[in-house]
């Protein structure tokens, strides 16, 4: 997706799939062809009851073809639409399979078989009477803009469990009530019960009245209407069981929908109490920057929140995540225990990340044709991390991939597998295909799809966490430990990028060795931060990340270790002076 007609064809779809989201309450226009569609589903329906009046057919019977001919041509041009788009509404009906469930789908279904019937009889003989009946089906589309249906849909759906049961228990115990029915009947009334399949008839005829008069006789044994008692009992059960499982599910989802809108109203509060602090830019000359974080403390005397409420408020908010207006990501929240001196054996702070998400694992940027990549590889995980890299996302152009959140347990987050799949890049299932382990997690493999697509002319620049006994900044690019000066035979650097690597690090090393800047007290600071480079080693490793992106991207990696103690959970003056070296240096080499 590198071309521009592809760029311009994905804005399209994006803007398709906002007016296809069933939601009357968007932008105007949106409204607008939602109102519109609502209305030629209705100006349908009257089109095909006005054609049953043979009066009006035959006065009118051109008027109504027309208008039969030219809503179908409109519809069929939303519908193939909607299925072209239907990817962007759930991720699941992605590719033509994906395509295939949607149109399997409830309203997949009815848009399908109410608009292109048309044409199949057009190549098989349907009967006319059909294609009305057909057509009538779109009035059932306008279903999905009523809100109310929306939640009976979703109290049915909470409770299909429940009700199966419940059906299969009535209609099993029916079953057996028809044969012994059967049993008791069939020697007084062998004409009326000739066989089991008689006795199940009457039953179920029972249950819904016996519209056909198919039950329209008097049982004439004494167990016969002992029977007949008990299934007329059942016949009361099988409808108010199912009604008292609907309408305790429709009780559930209003709660649940209430429940949401406190929470989401209470997300909304902690984002503006993010947004609302402008201090660290003016650490950084008045680039655009945000707080590391917000604590407990902060949010409970600002938006009167219990530790309870702001707790399940991070719980949700990656289900309930607030949508940056304008923007093409949402934000999510992440709780943190810190200490306030890192020197202290336990955390004694509590306080909430803030981090961007559009993605399964958490936020990708691309560009067309940008020479850097900006990497995130353990944001899930380090403090201020992801702070880090979204302030340098904000304020450059680069291309920029975080990793936002857990692909694995904690014992699992360590281990060998996933590591295996990025050298692997090129199939992420390759490392389980000889194993009996599960699949890769989907957010994983999403995460491994996005690194491949790193271009082979550009530099990344990967951010991780260094351990508190090393130097405040750590730069490598695939050395052995303690190489000295500027070598890179077998390093993750391609001939083409060395000059540049060079630069960097020497701009890096320049800009970190003495950071003037201003507090937001309006005092002026001077930081020094010590500096070194490949006094890790770790990118010598075939399971190194950025190794995998090495071998199978061909782009050049610079890893840039920051120190944990000093940097990424030290104070506001160190942490907006290190990463105000750090956009300093990227606006002198890009």
């Amino acid at each position: 997706m590198n071309d521009n007609k592809t760029q311009k064809e994905l804005s399209f779809k994006q803007k398709l799939n906002l007016v296809f989201d069933d939601n009357l309450r968007t932008h105007v226009w949106q409204n607008m062809v939602d109102w519109f569609i609502i209305a030629l589903i209705i100006v349908s329906t009257v089109e095909v009851f006005l054609s049953t009046f043979d009066g009006v057919n035959a006065r009118m019977g051109n008027v109504l073809n027309v208008v039969d001919l030219v809503t179908t041509i409109i519809f069929t041009i939303e519908v193939s639409l909607r299925i072209w788009c239907a990817d962007l509404l759930v991720p699941k009906y992605k590719g033509f399979k994906g395509r295939v469930k949607y149109c399997l789908s409830f309203y997949g279904f009815v848009d399908f078989i109410s608009t292109y019937s048309f044409y199949l009889a057009l190549i098989f003989p349907i009967p006319y009477l059909a294609l009305k009946v057909l057509r009538v089906l779109r009035l059932v589309r306008v279903f999905r803009y009523m809100k109310s249906f929306r939640i009976l849909g979703e109290a049915v759906s909470s409770k299909k469990q429940e009700l199966g049961i419940s059906l299969a228990f009535l209609s099993i115990l029916t079953v057996i009530l028809s044969f012994l029915l059967y049993f008791a009947e069939h020697a007084a009334q062998p004409d009326r019960f000739e066989n089991g399949w008689g006795s199940l008839v009457w039953a179920f005829a029972k249950y819904l009245g016996d519209p056909g008069k198919m039950a329209d006789f008097e049982l004439v044994t004494t167990w016969g209407n002992i029977i007949a008692i008990i299934v007329g009992i059942l016949g009361i059960a099988i409808f108010a069981v199912p009604a008292g499982l609907i309408g305790s599910g429709f009780v559930e989802v209003i709660e649940d929908k209430q429940r949401n809108e406190v929470l989401a109203g209470r997300i909304k509060d902690i984002n503006n109490r993010f947004d609302a602090s402008t201090g660290p830019k003016a650490y950084l000359d008045g680039r655009k920057a945000g707080p590391r974080y917000v604590s407990f403390d902060a949010l409970q005397a600002v938006c009167l929140l219990t530790d309870e409420e702001i707790v399940e408020a991070v719980r949700e908010s990656d289900n309930l995540r607030f949508h940056r207006k304008e923007a093409d990501y949402d934000t999510s929240l992440r709780f943190r225990p810190k200490k306030s001196d890192y020197g202290m054996s336990f955390a004694d702070l509590k306080v909430l990340e803030r981090y961007k998400t559009n993605t399964s694992y958490g936020f990708c940027r691309r560009t067309e044709e940008n020479k850097f990549c900006v990497l995130n590889i353990w944001g899930a995980t380090e403090h201020g991390l992801s702070h880090f890299v979204e302030t340098i996302a904000d304020n450059t152009p680069l291309d920029v991939i975080t990793r936002e959140r857990r692909f694995f347990g904690t014992a699992e987050e360590l281990g060998q597998t996933h590591h295996e799949a990025y050298v692997k890049m090129t199939d992420p299932n390759v490392a389980n295909t000889e194993s009996e382990e599960e699949p890769l997690p989907q957010m994983f493999q999403d995460y491994l799809a996005d690194l491949r697509q790193i271009k082979s002319d550009q530099l990344v620049i990967a951010f991780a966490s260094g351990a508190s006994t090393r130097a405040d900044v750590v730069v490598e690019w695939g050395m052995p430990k303690d190489t000295e000066g500027f070598q890179f035979e077998g390093s993750h650097v391609q001939p083409q990028h060395q000059e540049l690597v060079q630069h960097f690090v020497e701009t890096l090393q320049h800009n970190l060795a003495e950071v003037q800047t201003t507090t937001p007290r309006k005092n002026e600071i001077v930081t020094h931060f010590s500096f070194a480079t490949h006094s890790i080693g770790m990118g010598r490793k075939e399971t190194h990340i950025a190794r995998g992106i090495f071998n199978n991207c061909h782009a050049s990696v610079v890893m840039v270790y920051l120190n944990v103690k000093t940097i990424l959970q030290g104070s506001d003056d160190n942490y907006y002076s290190a990463l105000k070296a750090m956009l300093d240096t990227i606006d002198e080499i890009s």
